[in-house]
Order: C-alpha cells, then structure tokens, then sequence
C-alpha cells in the first residue's frame, strides 16, 4: 500500500502494565503481535488509495492497539483523545479527516456519488487485485461525519470517545450519538450563554433578547400523538410500546379492529377510503381539478362539490376541507414530528434547538409551567416579533395587541426604528430548511445529532464574523445566568 496507518503508541498505555525485570523494572511493556490489514484509503486530493493498516496488543494484558483506538478486555473500543488525520471508519475503510468536512451540509448519497465521479481516474487506477472495494458510498459518508463529529465533541470536553466493538457499526454509534444530544439540552448547548453587541444591551438591569420559530423539518415517529418513544425500524408506523394499533383502524377516531389484509375495519364508508385508486396521483390530480373548479362555482354563488378526504400512503397528509371536518380521516403512512423549535439570537447564534413531536402550540409549556409552580418566566417579556405581527395575527386578537405588540416595549427601540433585529429566527429557518431531504428519513439518534452538528458549525461562522464586525462576541459565566 501507499499509506501505512500504525498506532500511535508501541507501548502498553494501561496503567500498572509494566516490566517486572529488574533491568526494565517500572517501563511500559512494549507492544507485540502486529496484524497487518489491506485497506482503501479514502483522501481529499488524490482519491481512493491502497493502504495498509497495521495493529498490535500487550503481550500482558492483552489489549491491542490500533491506529485511532485500542480495545480493552471488556470489548470497548477507546479511541485516542488527539484527532488522527485519518478516521478508521470500517474495519478495511479510512477516511481523511480533510475529505469529512466535506461531508457536512450536503446528502451522503451526493457526496458519495460526487466523490466517485471527481475521481474516476483513481478508480481505474486502483489495483485491480486489492482486496477491498475502492467506491465510496452513501453508508460510509455517514459514519464517518458522525465519527469525527462524535470525536471533536469529546476532544472539546476534554474527554475520551468510548464504544462498544461488538455489532455494527450504525448501531455502535448511536448510543455515543444520543448521549451527545442529552448533553445539549438547555445550557449544555456550546453558545447557550452568548452575549455580543448585536443581540445584548447592558443596563442597571441585565437583559438579553431572543427569537424563537418553529420550523417543518421532521423525521419519522410514533403514530401516536406526543409519543417520544422511538421506532424500531424507519418503516414502522408504531414504536414498540404501541404495536397493538397496526391492528386498530387507521381512521381517525375509531377503534374498532381492522380485519385482515386491510388497514381499516368493516364500516364501508372507512372501507372506501382504503380503495387504492384513491390515492393513486390519477385520483390526486383529478381531485385537484374538481376543487379547482368547485372553487370557481363557489365565486359565481353555485356551491361547492363534495370532496374525498384523502390521506396519502407514505404519510402526507393534505389540507382539511373547506366544507370543515366532518368526513372521516385516516392516516395510512407514518407520522413525522411536528417541527424543530429553534431559540436564536438577535445577532444570529443559535442558542437551543428542540423537536416538538406533535404541535407547535406554546399551551402545553404554559400548563407545564404552571402545574409545577415555575415562576422563571415571571420577569420575561415576550412580544410577538414584526413579521409574525403582521403576517400572522389578527387585529381581531385583543389580547395579543395589549400584552405583545412589540411596539409596546420602549427597549426594543431607537428612535423610530427596531434596535434588534427579530427576523433573525425566520432568517435561520430558511437556513435550516435546507437539511429537510438530508435529515428526513434519518434515525432518531442521528437526525438530532446531524442537526446539533450544523448548528454548532454555522454558529462558528457566524461568532467569527462577530469578531470581525467588532460586536465583542462573549460568553456570560452559566451559573449566572442559571440563577437568574
């Protein structure tokens, strides 16, 4: 091979694994048993090459040493707390940490396929009686931004990435994976406690302003409403927990049992609307036109047609009837959540993020909040931003207008215009909205992950422009803020 990856250590790191010779009595046991492996080295400028990699264990303890992590007796694999240039993806498989960061911000599937075809002549040139495959695909992207993600987040927390080496690689990961995401909650974000010119003003009292907006980014979950548990495979319509509904009528309401090789139970007008022609496009088509045209009758006084409330089979749900609610309604697909809720600062940081599985209604918080007597919000304004003012509210919506008209807050002001900016969450959301095909059909441990990572790199971005447009970026001390 072109490349020999080795372990960074020919010594025992275990602590007490030394000699007891008295000519080498206290020094580290040296490493023996060396295992050479061929593998395809995956590198940002020149393509797919041959490689070896090479590992070796303690002739004492036994724990052998590879090139990223070693694996102890209790079959965990601990990687090294340095970054490697190189990340031991699969067991025949090393990516260039180079080539990852270019994973981030775009589908696995196109990296892979761009990759491929920016190094087609690597790919010819690969030796032919190489034991491993020199294609780059979809799986291995993935693995190997989680990876490296997974790693710089410990490096950061001055810690050590510890996984199972049993199983799959996919399955090794997401244990890491949800743990990183729990880490994040409330004030474990990285920004949490971001202060800086643009989104602060200091007074006698302190304050800081935000902005918060939800956003349809989701990924599949449990048909049942508000259920967080999660799916044991993408494909499933019910977590674990409530896998007695695949046998409960789909539509909406009922619960008498579907009968078998059918979705929904006997009742003829629930029957009808499993009829497959219903959902084929034909039928979605030909439905669009006669609302098309029951709305043109509507505007000359002659009524409206009857329409079929459809609901698609991969579970897309269309918009409720203008004739109200009264038909029934199924859901044949799987439910997605709801929205991401992301909390941004004026300046553009984003400060948390949190997915609201089945509405975006703040009631549920409100009653959250008063069942447990929390009285942290009790010096909180919250006036609804401009845009959401205009656009969103009526001017029938008294209540509203008297306690969050934006106008009412005199420190929201300069003069005659807005001192922050409060279109910086609808500026996000359009950032974020790119990840809506990357992240849809992604699992529960990744997709948060995927998303806490994007947000954690465009926040770097966006603190190091603060640098630059002199706004004093800085970090308030947590426990401050925490007692606030």
């Amino acid at each position: 091979g072109i490349y020999n990856f080795y372990p960074p250590t020919w010594f025992c790191l275990a602590r007490g694994c030394t000699y007891a010779e008295a000519s080498r009595a206290g020094q580290q046991r040296a490493l023996v048993g060396a295992i050479s492996l061929p593998v395809v080295y995956f590198t940002r400028d020149h393509g797919p090459v041959a490689a070896m990699s090479h590992s070796a264990r303690c002739g004492s303890c036994g724990i052998r040493y590879y090139p990223n992590y070693y694996v102890d007796g209790t079959q965990s694999r601990v990687y090294y707390q340095d970054i490697p240039p190189a990340i031991h993806v699969a067991t025949h498989i090393f990516v260039e940490v180079a080539l990852c960061t270019r994973f981030a911000n775009s589908a696995a599937c196109a990296c892979a396929r761009i990759y491929n075809l920016e190094h087609a002549a690597a790919l010819k040139r690969f030796p032919a009686d190489w034991s491993n495959d020199p294609t780059l695909t979809s799986i291995l992207v993935g693995d190997a931004f989680f990876l490296l993600g997974l790693l710089h987040d410990k490096k950061e927390r001055s810690q050590v990435l510890v996984l199972n080496n049993q199983g799959e690689q996919a399955s090794r990961l997401d244990s890491a994976l949800q743990a990183r995401t729990a880490s994040l909650v409330g004030p474990g974000r990285e920004s949490w406690n971001h202060l800086c010119d643009k989104c602060c003003v200091t007074r006698n009292v302190n304050g800081q302003h935000a902005v918060m907006d939800g956003i349809s980014i989701g990924r599949p979950c449990c048909n049942i409403h508000d259920c967080q548990e999660p799916l044991q495979s993408q494909r499933d319509r019910y977590c674990q927990q409530h896998q007695a509904y695949n046998n409960v009528c789909v539509v909406v309401g009922c619960d008498s049992p579907a009968t078998t090789d059918h979705q929904t139970c006997p009742e003829p007008s629930h029957r009808a609307l499993e009829d497959p022609s219903g959902r084929s496009a034909l039928f979605v088509l030909r439905r669009r036109l006669e609302r098309l045209r029951a709305a043109s009758l509507e505007d000359n006084g002659e009524g409206i047609s009857e329409e079929l409330i459809d609901i698609d089979a991969d579970g897309e749900c269309p918009s409720k009837s203008d004739e109200g609610n009264s038909k029934p309604r199924a859901c044949f697909g799987r439910r997605r959540t709801h929205n991401e809720q992301l909390v941004v600062a004026t300046c553009g940081v984003l400060l948390g993020r949190a997915t609201m599985f089945g509405s975006e209604g703040l009631n549920g918080t409100r009653k959250h909040v008063i069942a447990i007597n929390d009285h942290h919000f009790d010096h909180c304004a919250m006036p609804v931003d401009p845009f959401h003012a205009k656009t969103k509210h009526k001017d029938s919506d008294a209540f509203c207008g008297q306690h969050c008209n934006a106008a009412l807050f005199p420190d929201l002001l300069v003069g005659n215009k807005w001192r922050f900016n409060s279109s910086a969450a609808k500026m996000t959301n359009a950032w974020f909205g790119g990840f809506q095909a990357i992240v849809q059909e992604m699992r529960a441990a990744r997709y948060d992950f995927f998303l806490d990572e994007m947000i954690r790199i465009q926040n770097e971005i966006i603190i190091a422009d603060l640098h630059k447009a002199k706004a004093f970026p800085t970090n308030a001390p947590r426990e401050l803020l925490l007692m606030i």
